[in-house]
């Protein structure tokens, strides 16, 4: 099992179980609950479940790209945030600090999350809500749509990664829930907060459309939720004040967007409307192929003679497809390390990125060439000291770096080397194998190399 899986099954497990022994308490008044309505919820909603849980397959591809572009572009805007607010978060942390908040929050921002997530479009398609569960999923589709371009093109790094004397509570609890927020953060996502985005949207949307009140317990207790949630997130070390103001702003833009566009959604992907299609496909094929090629025809002709509403859509998808090659070109660009041509290993971090190369074509102790690229200035070194029988790993933290084989690892401090090549502060030779290294911080804020044998 990968390091860190642990404790997210044990988190989305109860998020799960919570979210259904809660049903009774903030069912609708008319409804009731049963084995049978999990088995009919599945075969009514599919498609809403496939609106909302879609977002969840995009997350890596996304984090991928911001993680290049980070990379090749520079695009941080944290100290533009902090020029604004300064530290108030760091003035409510030091204030509150407790052990007991930093067990009780941790797990709260990852499953009281899931919790909320999970129930508010749990609870709507469960109890055939149609009508808001129409408008839920399409404001937490929306919402995430909404913060994809801030992730991207505005990227604003976790409070705890940027002020000094500031702790990432929630990160650094214990080394399973670091090495699993590590795979899955790449800690630059800070606007808009989405543990304020998506339950303030599921509430506005419950607000605007629930018009006899049926799901009045229910948003209480997510406004509770929202505003512990947004203490929690500040006092974690996890965001500032001005994410939780943007996660708000998405939500009302998001709620906006699905008033204008839930009626066109569902009149093609209603769950019940493909049934009934496809009744008719399995009837009658030929009468079948006939709507819909005249459906398809209906469908072009306004394009015929476009109207002003229509060329302004062209406009749009034409900027969006100019766009969309701009930003793969942007994360796609070659860093003209010298040298560089078979990079067998590479890391980054925070304006250094670290590439092996060996030269296939070479068979003796010069095949192995380890070159730091510092971005910001634009000059590459390389790495010196004993000779590399084969490729090390690479773990890069700040300007601590570490190469690491089965018995060997060498730790540079890049930033302190004043020489070409870069030489180690220290090599050590281990007895036992090295199953794995990383880089942590002691008690005086210095670097600390854990190795794992």
């Amino acid at each position: 099992m990968a390091v860190g899986s642990g404790i997210y099954i044990t988190w989305i497990t109860g998020a799960i179980l919570l979210s259904i022994a809660m049903m009774p308490i903030f069912k609708p008044p008319y409804a009731k609950v049963s084995a049978e309505g999990f088995i009919d919820m599945f075969r009514r909603y599919w498609a809403h479940m496939i609106v909302v849980f879609s977002v969840y397959l995009w997350k890596d591809l996304l984090d991928g790209l911001d993680r290049i572009l980070m990379a090749n572009t520079q695009l941080d805007m944290t100290p533009y945030v902090y020029a604004i607010e300064g530290d108030i978060v760091l003035w409510v942390q030091e204030g509150l600090r407790t052990p007991l908040l930093d067990f009780v929050l941790t797990h709260f921002y990852v499953m009281g999350f899931m919790t909320a997530t999970f129930a508010s479009f749990l609870y709507p398609i469960y109890f055939d809500d149609r009508h808001m569960a129409d408008r839920v999923s399409l404001s937490m589709f929306w919402v995430y749509i909404l913060a994809i371009p801030f992730y991207l093109f505005f990227n604003v790094r976790v409070t705890g990664d940027y002020i000094p004397a500031m702790e990432t509570v929630a990160y650094d609890l214990t080394p399973e829930i670091h090495n699993w927020f590590t795979r899955i953060d790449p800690f630059t996502n800070g606007m808009p907060s989405l543990h304020i985005g998506l339950p303030f949207a599921i509430w506005l949307t419950m607000s605007r459309w629930d018009e006899d009140g049926r799901w009045n317990k229910y948003r209480s207790i997510l406004a509770i939720f929202i505003a512990f949630t947004a203490f929690s997130i500040v006092y974690l070390g996890i965001h500032w004040v001005a994410d939780i103001l943007g996660g708000m702003l998405v939500a009302i833009i998001a709620v906006e967007v699905t008033d204008r566009t839930h009626a066109g959604v569902w009149r093609v992907a209603d769950e019940r409307i493909f049934t009934r299609r496809l009744a008719r496909l399995l009837d009658d094929p030929s009468a079948f192929a006939k709507n819909a090629s005249s459906d398809l025809r209906e469908l072009i002709r306004p394009f015929k003679e476009p109207s002003k509403k229509q060329t302004s859509l062209f406009i749009a998808l034409l900027l969006t497809s100019t766009g969309t090659v701009l930003l793969w070109d942007a994360t796609h660009q070659d860093f003209p390390v010298e040298g560089v041509e078979w990079p067998k290993s590479a890391a980054g971090s925070d304006g250094w990125l670290v590439g092996v190369e060996e030269d296939p074509e070479l068979d003796g102790i010069d095949d192995i060439e380890i070159t730091a690229w510092n971005v910001s200035d634009e000059v590459s070194h390389r790495l010196g000291g004993e000779v590399w029988s084969e490729s090390p790993n690479v773990e890069l933290s700040g300007s601590y770096l570490i190469l690491s084989s089965e018995h060997r690892i060498d730790f540079y401090d890049l930033e302190s080397s004043s020489q070409d090549p870069f030489f180690p502060v220290f090599t050590r030779n281990e007895q036992l194998p090295i199953i794995t290294c990383d880089i942590g911080v002691d008690g005086n804020g210095g670097p600390l190399v854990v190795i794992v044998n």
